[in-house]
């Protein structure tokens, strides 16, 4: 997914339907296509704006100005490519080759390699940061942004009340500005989330995890990334083929640490249980 659709789309879902903001992105998204050669006065035009309305609105989601935001947009055109490199596999494309029997062994077998192979005292061991730490975020990009929001809701019950954005930008803020106080739970399957901007143009290097004083928990298969000096401490994934199963074994993994969790520290007192 282009760092353009991502912002217009983490728009859609932050603004109230009927903003100008919201109607904006709308209209952008609607015509993505075609957005690297619609000059701002017609872009303007086309959302019944002005077309300093139009500039500040491109300023707000993050680029520098209107070209700036055409020249995404002209990269928006190039093709979306799920899967970097020749060793590893979508699973619809996996699905579609080898048929979903297949791949549900294929995941069953990572299911079970994952629930084998996993460190408990690592878990263990954030477990208690989970229930030690003042503030907790969770972050991570596309697919893996939706553990972190997966995170967020399962900590709820146990009224441990994780922060995490779909915004990237407030993703990098809240990183470079995160204190010795806070918690930072990353799941980023090649581990990639550290270093790089991978949905921007020539990929330029994050600083943010340079500068954050947060004690970094990364979820990852990348087994690399135990070197990595900005990370604390890795959990990491185990594939027993080269289908992309993280964003099921991510939701596998929340379920074993919000267990051991219950089982640790049970619920809070304003909590019922039926």
């Amino acid at each position: 997914m282009h760092i353009l659709y991502q912002r217009l789309i983490t728009t859609i879902n932050e603004e109230i339907v009927g903003t100008t903001e919201y109607h904006i992105a709308s209209l952008m998204l609607e015509n993505i296509n075609q957005l690297y050669q619609i000059p701002i006065g017609e872009m303007a035009a086309l959302c019944s704006v002005s077309k300093s309305t139009v500039s500040k609105f491109v300023r707000r989601i993050g680029f520098d100005d209107y070209t700036d935001f055409k020249l995404e947009a002209m990269r928006q055109r190039e093709k979306d490519v799920y899967i970097r490199g020749g060793d590893s596999v979508n699973i619809t494309d996996y699905i579609l080759e080898h048929g979903m029997d297949r791949y549900v062994q294929v995941l069953t077998n990572d299911i079970r390699n994952q629930a084998s192979s996993i460190d408990m005292e690592r878990i263990e061991r954030l477990v208690e940061d989970i229930h030690g730490y003042k503030k907790i975020a969770a972050f991570g990009e596309i697919y893996s942004e939706t553990a972190a929001l997966n995170f967020q809701y399962k900590m709820s019950y146990y009224r441990k009340y994780v922060y995490t954005t779909i915004n990237d930008r407030k993703q990098e803020h809240y990183i470079a500005e995160a204190g010795a106080d806070t918690l930072l739970l990353i799941f980023s399957n090649s581990g990639r989330y550290i270093s790089t901007f991978s949905k921007l143009d020539g990929e330029p290097e994050k600083e943010c995890f340079n500068k954050t004083k947060a004690r970094v928990v990364l979820i990852t298969s990348n087994t690399e990334m135990e070197r990595d000096p900005r990370v604390d401490m890795c959990i990491f994934l185990k594939y027993g083929e080269r289908v992309q199963n993280h964003p099921i074994l991510y939701q596998f993994l929340i379920e074993q640490i919000t267990a051991r969790y219950q089982k640790k520290y049970g619920f809070p007192d304003d909590v019922i249980i039926d």
